[in-house]
């Protein structure tokens, strides 16, 4: 028998206080009287014995009278002590909120959101927009003065962002290498034409796969540190110390990264570029049965210096668009942990579609410019 909890039918009388460890012994007495309670169809839950109920037996009893509800028993609570009324006006608020957010959205509703998303797009586009501005006038700024530059910080993150990425860099753009001229190969050998592969090979490394992998590696490697990094100095409020003793954030947090960037993309970029090539070599002189002088003599002929180059141009653009968003995103930091999190996933999503989006505006720039594309 249970003594925290009686029933003489229609009330359900609560004694002392309904602990936690009570859980067991309140479902077991819930269900001795339901269907009594059903056939009666009235229930009363009386707490003028009670001082007290733990949260989660408050939900156990608030789940059990919402369930006599829907099964059309009248329900009600008497003598509640105050805090025992407000945790169950809580759990009905949140029940509340949970069908409201459950229940189909209006045409009306799905058009404020639209128009809601629509503006905060904007918004972000536009604040951006005068980070990227501001940052690019701190750097140059910087450069006037090399005094002020933080060398000590821009080779930490030349070594973080450029020597530790060497190795994913090159494996992956080898073994894509060795997939793409495998491929391609395979599918010219059908109509005899393998010795084309090479210049095949040759464009598609130097031009968009060497310079667009490595970019999105950097991205999802020093783009979202960057931004977890700046994102828990802003929880921490360091931002906002260094602002109060007087320092430029911009030229003190951000351009350090952006130099560092700069100067290592383009040789990951050059690094990605070989090692493509060099994946393609082997997979035509393993699986086709193409000499590596045929294969040599066949991309020197495809490429010219500018194939090389323009890739390498590319990655200086990349490495602004990676630096700035990594930054800008821990700069919007509000909040906790989960914020950072938040900012860091945003971060790699944002600089992934941008290095893809100038990417597709610079390729179509490529085409007016290297001799021999003009269409």
């Amino acid at each position: 028998m249970f003594e925290k909890l009686t029933f003489d039918s229609p009330s359900m009388r609560v004694h002392g206080v309904l602990v936690d460890e009570d859980i067991d012994q309140v479902r077991e007495f819930i269900g001795l009287h339901r269907r009594e309670i059903l056939d009666d169809g009235r229930l009363v839950v009386d707490f003028a014995g009670s001082t007290g109920i733990d949260t989660v037996t408050a939900v156990i009893v608030f789940d059990f009278c919402r369930e006599m509800k829907r099964a059309g028993v009248r329900v009600g609570i008497e003598n509640a002590p105050e805090t025992v009324s407000r945790l169950f006006d809580t759990l009905a608020k949140f029940e509340s909120r949970s069908r409201k957010e459950q229940r189909p959205s209006s045409f009306r509703e799905v058009f404020e959101s639209l128009g809601r998303d629509g503006y905060e797009f904007l918004s972000l586009v536009v604040t951006f927009g005068e980070f990227l501005f501001e940052t690019v006038g701190s750097f140059f700024q910087i450069l006037l003065t090399p005094l002020r530059i933080r060398w000590q910080m821009v080779f930490y993150y030349m070594e973080e962002s450029g020597w530790k990425a060497i190795p994913i860099v090159v494996t992956l753009n080898w073994l894509l290498g060795v997939v793409l001229g495998y491929q391609a190969g395979y599918q010219m050998r059908v109509f005899g034409a393998e010795t084309f592969m090479p210049a095949l090979l040759g464009y598609s490394i130097t031009w968009e796969i060497g310079p667009m992998l490595a970019a999105v590696l950097v991205a999802g490697r020093s783009g979202s540190a960057y931004a977890a990094e700046i994102g828990t100095m802003q929880v921490r409020e360091e931002v906002s110390a260094l602002r109060v003793m007087g320092f430029d954030t911009f030229s003190y947090l951000v351009t350090p990264k952006m130099m560092a960037l700069l100067f290592v993309m383009p040789f990951l970029v050059l690094l990605a570029n070989i090692s493509g090539l060099f994946g393609g070599l082997l997979a035509g002189t393993m699986f086709l049965g193409l000499p590596a002088r045929t294969f040599m003599s066949e991309l020197g002929k495809a490429l010219i210096p500018l194939d090389i180059l323009w890739g390498m141009l590319k990655s200086v653009v990349f490495a602004v668009i990676i630096a700035t968003v990594g930054s800008f995103m821990g700069m919007r930091v509000r909040g906790g942990a989960s914020a950072v999190g938040q900012a860091t996933t945003s971060a790699v999503v944002m600089s992934i579609f941008m290095v893809i989006l100038s990417d597709a505006l610079m390729s179509l720039l490529f085409v007016h410019i290297r001799p021999g594309l003009n269409m």
